[in-house]
């Protein structure tokens, strides 16, 4: 079992970085074919390549046996990456409130 020390949290972080990156990747190429002739297809493929994405990369953290630290780690890196490209994705564009 790797030792929780600083770098290996800050690894963990960044790897979930990286993972939210491809995950992004694949939804942006996913939506962008949606309209396409076979759109609806892409977007299940694309949507099927980013539950294998996610599953691997978990059964991959229990097979080093990283611990839960770690994960909650990866875990918070994905979603910094999350908000940060919804953030980016949204500004200078007027969103309607919902009430």
């Amino acid at each position: 079992m790797p030792d929780l020390t600083m770098p290996w949290l800050a690894t963990c972080f960044f790897g979930g970085i990286a993972v939210a990156g491809v995950y992004l990747g694949l939804l942006w190429a996913a939506v962008r074919h949606l309209p396409g002739p076979r759109g609806t297809v892409i977007f299940v493929l694309l949507g099927l390549a980013r539950a294998a994405l996610v599953i691997s990369v978990m059964a991959g953290a229990i097979m080093v046996a990283v611990p839960a630290t770690g994960i909650v780690a990866g875990t918070l890196g994905f979603l910094v990456m999350r908000f940060s490209a919804t953030r980016m994705a949204s500004q200078g564009k007027e969103i309607p409130q919902w009430k």
